[in-house]
């Protein structure tokens, strides 16, 4: 989906808002499919046969756990930000906390997987205190000037105004990197552009509607897989539709004259008498070869896995050796790609943090702090073998500082509280509570 340009200084009109929308809502039927497979509306579930035959629909996930499984290990644990010495942003790390902002993280994470990229906006509400949200990309556009660069120019939030079930015009908030305004399109052919109020000036200092990409191709997670998803899902089906009417087989008899009674007493009783002794009784059955099938239904799987880079963490093979070496080894791939969707999801954080940072300077509730000095940590979430960590520490014990090995085990959030606290056990313990020794002798004890 490559980004939608405009010359810089481009008057605002109806047409130059008509065009980005159509632009927009060009890529809604692929949202819209990108959304029913991840939610398990498949193509399998629309499948039809005719009628009396078995037609099961099973359905498989595997978009689903696709998403799920790097988001987990992505998002589980709340970014953290890092500032140079000096810095202060507790203002707006709590403007952060305010909103729980690690929920909207991991949703925003998510809804990137599936669609290719999610849009975030931030305001100001009516505390004035600034705030985000995500918004349905499919009612929302950043727009990019054709410089080298491609800086934000502006975006909008659409909504299409609906009567006698056509659209009849939409309701625009406008917003660039100075004011927001609102704006309605109406008319016969959609040409007529007006300003609903005033505009309102803002204090984000860029445009309040940031684009977090999944990756540079703007692919959902499990978009390059679908149509081995729906071949994994016919075979499932079809395997079961095999067994049903295996069980629902044809009997077959050759030189045997029924009359409807006797069928009928045969289907109830399941009682078979006076056959001659000529007669040839049998089902119509088909052969089911469940080796061949099961093993195109594994090379499916693989293939699913492979192409997305999302291990099958219930593959026996996959836990059969779990040094922490050799299961780094069979996560590098899923860890590359879950490096690269990191990278592009820091660069939407360092776009936020500039946008409130510029806000809460401009309200003089905190100083200007360079992006280039602030750093967004994830924390990987993976089980963790603190025993290795453990052992690769007291080879190391001398050689690195202790710090920065005590930081390196699961279970500790701060190194330096940690072993400012075992110092001071350990002085206790060294040093004897004279004022207790001397009460003691006192008193005979």
């Amino acid at each position: 989906m490559p980004m939608y340009t405009l010359r810089k200084g481009t008057e605002i009109t109806a047409q130059v808002i008509r065009d980005v929308i159509v632009h927009n809502d060009s890529l809604k039927e692929r949202y819209d499919l990108l959304e029913e497979y991840y939610i398990g509306q498949q193509a399998i579930t629309r499948r039809e046969k005719a009628d009396g035959l078995s037609n099961n629909r099973v359905l498989i996930n595997h978009a689903k756990y696709i998403v799920d499984v790097n988001n987990g290990y992505l998002m589980g644990a709340p970014v953290d930000y890092h500032v140079a010495e000096g810095s202060r942003i507790e203002p707006l790390l709590d403007a952060y906390k305010r909103q729980v902002m690690s929920d909207l993280d991991s949703e925003v994470v998510k809804d990137a997987a599936i669609f290719g990229l999610q849009y975030e906006y931030v305001y100001a509400n009516e505390e004035a205190e600034p705030c985000s949200a995500e918004v349905d990309n499919r009612y929302a556009c950043l727009v990019y000037d054709t410089t080298l660069e491609h800086n934000p120019l502006f975006g909008i939030i659409y909504d299409p105004i609906i009567e006698e079930d056509k659209i009849a015009g939409y309701d625009i908030i406008y917003c660039d990197d100075k004011v927001i305004r609102e704006y309605t399109i109406s008319g016969e052919d959609l040409d007529v552009l007006y300003q609903d109020g005033v505009e309102r000036p803002h204090a984000f200092g860029g445009v309040p509607l940031i684009e977090h990409r999944n990756n540079p191709d703007y692919l959902g997670d499990f978009e390059p897989v679908i149509s081995l998803i729906d071949a994994y899902n016919t075979l499932q089906s079809d395997r079961v539709n095999d067994k049903e009417q295996l069980v629902d087989a044809i009997l077959v008899f050759a030189g045997v004259d029924f009359s409807e009674e006797q069928m009928e007493s045969l289907r109830r009783q399941k009682v078979l008498s006076k056959v001659p002794a000529d007669a040839n009784v049998h089902y119509v059955t088909k052969t089911l070869n469940e080796a061949d099938t099961d093993i195109l239904r594994k090379n499916l799987e693989d293939d699913i896995h492979k192409i997305s880079l999302v291990p099958n963490l219930s593959d026996r093979e996959f836990m059969g050796n779990s040094s922490g070496v050799a299961i780094r080894y069979k996560l590098l791939l899923f860890e590359q790609n879950i490096a690269n969707k990191e990278r592009y999801f820091t660069s939407g954080l360092m776009k936020r943090f500039e946008l409130y940072n510029n806000f809460l300077c401009t309200a003089s509730r905190m100083e200007k702090v360079p992006i280039t000095e602030v750093t967004a940590v994830f924390t990987r979430n993976l089980p963790q073998n603190d025993f290795e960590t453990s052992q690769m520490i007291n080879n190391l014990l001398g050689i690195v500082d202790t710090e920065t090995l005590v930081s390196q085990l699961s279970f500790v959030d701060d190194a330096s509280e940690t072993i400012q606290v075992a110092q001071g056990e350990t002085r206790a313990i060294e040093r004897p509570d004279f004022e207790t020794i001397a009460t003691a002798d006192e008193t005979g004890a």
